[in-house]
């Protein structure tokens, strides 16, 4: 097993620029559409997403819609994760049609969910691990702080468990499992030998994405709130997650297709395209 951070971005600029148009229209259909239904069918959402919003304002609005919002979520939810299944399954070394794509990746859907499950278990039972014995030592010491800087190690955590379960989706669609235990396993034992570099790697690509979707959405926000109308300002914000969604998802997929092909090493498909 190998990993190098250098060849595999360039890998994964390379996926992406190979399959652009593919990926464009799948990234369209399965991560901007759903994004600018959830702003046109939720209009009020704006005002939820805003960081500078009163909390107890927020409160209220999510209360109110809290039906639409599940549902909605519910459902951008799945096309999302069978967009991402997709495009990992069209950067394969397999190269399969966009139909074989899409229908791998829906069929991967229900095991996405349960590694979700499986995911925020380990995250809850990880964090009550980290963050007790701090408020303990906190209330012992009569320090809030100590309290506080308890939130890092499980930030850190959440990051090494993000890194560790970063393969499962790879699994699932290019080794063609949709055991989801069998994935996080993979997943797990691809990224040991390399779990530091790997999770420093993905925080590097998580940040960087973070600040450039703030400036982003942020200057969207401002033309939005120029609209004058309810429904263009919803679209334009709509328009501005989905655009951005669509280029990180492009971005994400493709560094975990480079990624799992330097960890598990050259498929059947690459050897015989090789020596064939």
């Amino acid at each position: 097993m190998n990993f190098d951070m250098n060849s595999c971005w360039s890998r994964a600029v390379e996926l992406v620029q190979a399959n652009f148009s593919l990926l464009l229209i799948v990234a369209a259909v399965f991560l901007l559409l759903p994004n600018v239904a959830l702003y046109m069918l939720v209009p009020d959402l704006q005002a939820i997403v805003d960081p500078t919003a009163d909390p107890d304002v927020v409160a209220a609005q999510m209360g109110s819609m809290a039906g639409p919002l599940i549902s909605g979520g519910l459902f951008s939810v799945v096309f999302q994760f069978a967009g991402y299944a997709a495009m990992v399954a069209l950067m394969g070394d397999a190269r399969p049609t966009v139909g074989q794509a899409l229908g791998s990746g829906i069929r991967t859907v229900p095991s996405l969910f349960a590694i979700a499950i499986m995911f925020f278990v380990m995250y809850f039972l990880g964090a009550i691990a980290v963050v007790v014995p701090i408020s303990l030592l906190a209330g012992l010491a009569g320090s809030a702080f100590i309290g506080f800087i308890g939130f890092i190690p499980v930030v850190l955590f959440v990051a090494w468990l993000a890194a560790r379960c970063s393969m499962a989706m790879p699994v699932l669609v290019l080794d063609g499992t949709l055991n989801p235990i069998t994935a996080l396993t993979k997943s797990f034992a691809l990224t040991k030998p390399k779990q530091w570099p790997i999770m420093g790697f993905w925080i590097v690509i998580i940040v960087i994405m973070v600040v450039a979707s703030l400036i982003f959405t942020g200057i969207f926000g401002v033309v939005a709130s120029l609209a004058g109308s309810e429904l263009v300002s919803a679209l334009i914000l709509g328009l501005a997650s989905g655009l951005t969604g669509m280029i990180y998802g492009m971005v994400l997929c493709a560094v975990a297709v480079a990624m799992f092909g330097q960890l598990s090493g050259p498929s059947v498909e690459a050897i015989e395209d090789t020596f064939g």
